[in-house]
């Protein structure tokens, strides 16, 4: 290389440093506005950015445009960062602020040809800037790279030089400028996802919600519940902990890559035929990059559901059918017992078994069964926790016979809607054979007055027996001092008075002991006072089962006393046609029977008996009352001896 050459390369370089290290004057704030692709298809969102750069003043009145023809699905800003740069060879530094406001739109409707977005306003300083405006093109997005926003081309070292040196090769190589795809997806949005969209009245059909982040959130949080108006729904159990985000995979979108996590699932069941929509669940993810940055918060949404509901198909369907019988099940009854004496209790148990709606799925009603009481069922239903809903709904009845011999009871129908086959099914139970022991009415109701039992007799003999002592005749001073003394007079006197008073205690007793009416009723009231009493602290201990056996006993006792004779062999309806014989009002009548019904419906089926307090209150004093009732009641005095 020429001396010559050298000075120049040397004047050159020189130059050029002076150049990019010379102080520059302050510029001027900057707003603008970009797009982050050329063109956009209806229906796909697209990223609407607003950047203000500042030395350091403060953005105050921030207007956004008008996005007339556009719906916004997401605002977020301002963000702001700060940056200080030092002079090289000075003391001399430059602050800069930078502002940020993201906008993700979707076209509304489908427009031909493009529209505009105007210029927001922004005041810095004490003036009003405001942004160019800028036309969304509808149309297949644009594969050319576009500059990063924000970009000052007159900053390009590469430009400069050539201004500098015409002619001349940049020392340094050209700078590389990374290509922004025209089109990029949103970085997070939430899915629901339905196995199917189409399904008949109580079919299930399992709805999924994904939560979708190109970049793990540090937070998410839901802030509103879809409604599933119209449905039937089962929550699916999840194996993730609650609170907690579980990103199983990963898929690739719209040539981003997204971690995927499963929110939770719903099992749905349609309880009408229709277009049912599940409405869109709304979320917040937060993502902060360190302590100092500030956080990055976005809301998410989905959009509505629509699942088609078919009504069933009327060909084969059985009459009455129930449409909440879908599914496929199986049916089995069976009873504790095969033996069972007259008036005791036995349990008969009606298990329907499949997959469906369990919780709703009707079993059979039990037919009538002569000879049979049966009290009101208890149900209970076992769900198993997997994504197609199984369990198993057992029904339970209590019955109880009023006379002995043989019952067989009838296989049960349960018809169903298979949606996977599409045809109506019919399961059965077996028959079941009963046998009753022992004879009507010889099971007693507690409280019954029954034939007293012979009392045992027991000889008492004294311990010690006193030996027989000889006495000496009287002499006759003796017999005349006797004959005057007052002994003598007691002696003749206190015989017949001991007999007359024998005679009126005799008299006196009988008169008690006779069973009239004063004394029957006087009896009654001492008896259902105890009774009451007892009652009462059954009641404010929690014992229903107990209180309403107390209640029975003193019913019972209370007709057994007015009636004279033992209520144990008599069905509620023989008693009840007594009652009226006897002359007791028909209302009275019912309302006794009514209380001795739930007083047994306690007593065989302590489940259904309520344990609220005031209705054992109002029980306690509904038999007062009919206590009160009774008592009144002729009952057939007059023809009683």
């Amino acid at each position: 290389m020429t001396p010559a050459r050298a000075r120049l390369g040397i004047a050159l370089g020189a130059t050029l440093a002076a150049a990019l290290l010379a102080p520059r004057p302050a510029a001027a704030a900057a707003f603008t506005a970009t797009l982050d692709r050329e063109a956009v298809a209806p229906g796909e969102p697209f990223l609407y950015q607003i950047t203000l750069t500042t030395n350091g003043n403060d953005a105050s009145d921030f207007r956004p445009p008008d996005f007339r023809g556009f719906d916004v699905q997401e605002a977020r800003g301002p963000s702001r960062s700060t940056s200080v740069q030092m002079v090289f060879g000075s003391n001399q530094q430059t602050v800069q602020s930078t502002y940020t406001w993201s906008y993700q739109l979707v076209l509304r409707g489908s427009p031909k040809g493009p529209l505009g977005i105007g210029a927001a306003h922004v005041k810095v300083g004490g003036r009003d800037l405001a942004t160019n405006g800028v036309q969304v093109r509808v149309g297949a997005p644009s594969a050319q790279p576009r500059a990063r926003p924000g970009a000052q081309p007159g900053m390009d070292p590469n430009r400069m030089f050539q201004r500098m040196f015409p002619g001349q090769a940049f020392p340094f190589g050209e700078p590389q400028e990374r290509a922004q795809p025209a089109s990029m997806p949103t970085p997070a949005f939430i899915r629901a996802v339905p196995d199917k969209t189409r399904v008949f009245v109580g079919e299930q059909v399992t709805v999924s919600w994904y939560l979708y982040v190109a970049q793990v959130p540090s937070r998410f949080g839901q802030t509103s519940e879809p409604h599933t108006d119209g449905f039937w729904s089962e929550d699916i159990p999840s194996t993730t902990p609650p609170g907690r985000l579980a990103f199983s995979e990963q898929q690739t979108i719209g040539g981003r890559s997204y971690n995927v996590a499963l929110l939770f699932k719903k099992a749905l069941f349609p309880l009408q035929p229709g277009k049912l929509t599940i409405t869109p669940m709304e979320a917040e993810i937060t993502q902060q990059a360190d302590f100092f940055s500030a956080p990055d918060v976005r809301r998410l949404k989905t959009e509505p559901l629509v699942i088609e509901s078919e009504p069933l198909p009327t060909k084969g369907q059985p009459d009455h059918f129930d449409p909440t019988n879908v599914g496929r099940y199986e049916i089995s009854a069976a009873v504790d017992r095969s033996t069972v004496p007259v008036g005791d209790a036995v349990t008969l148990k009606v298990a329907v078994k499949g997959t469906g709606n369990v919780r709703n799925v009707r079993p059979p009603a039990l037919p009538p069964l002569d000879g049979w009481k049966s009290y009101e069922p208890k149900t209970d239903v076992a769900v198993d926790g997997a994504a197609i809903i199984t369990g198993t709904k057992t029904v339970e009845w209590l019955l109880r016979p009023e006379r002995p011999g043989k019952t067989t009871v009838p296989p049960l129908l349960l018809e169903t809607f298979d949606p996977a086959a599409r045809r109506y099914e019919t399961a059965r139970t077996q028959p079941i054979e009963i046998v009753v022991t022992g004879e009507a009415g010889s099971n007693a109701a507690p409280g019954a007055i029954g034939p007293a039992a012979p009392a045992g007799i027991e000889n008492v003999v004294a311990g010690s027996i006193r030996p027989i002592h000889a006495h000496g005749g009287l002499g006759g001073e003796s017999g005349v001092v006797f004959l005057h003394s007052a002994g003598f007079t007691a002696t003749v006197v206190t015989p017949p008075l001991a007999l007359a008073a024998f005679m009126l205690f005799g008299r006196v007793r009988e008169r008690l002991g006779r069973d009239t009416h004063r004394t029957r009723r006087r009896r009654l009231r001492t008896m259902a006072a105890r009774r009451l009493r007892a009652a009462e602290g059954h009641r404010a201990g929690g014992r229903v089962a107990e209180f309403y056996v107390e209640i029975d006993r003193v019913l019972r006792e209370a007709l057994s006393e007015r009636l004279g004779g033992e209520l144990g062999g008599l069905r509620l309806d023989e008693l009840s046609a007594l009652l009226r014989a006897r002359g007791l009002p028909a209302e009275e009548t019912t309302k006794v029977v009514a209380a001795l019904e739930a007083c047994d419906e306690a007593r065989f089926a302590p489940g259904a008996a309520t344990a609220d307090p005031a209705a054992l209150a109002a029980m306690q004093a509904r038999a007062a009352e009919l206590i009160d009732a009774i008592e009144r009641a002729p009952l057939g005095e007059g023809a009683r001896a």
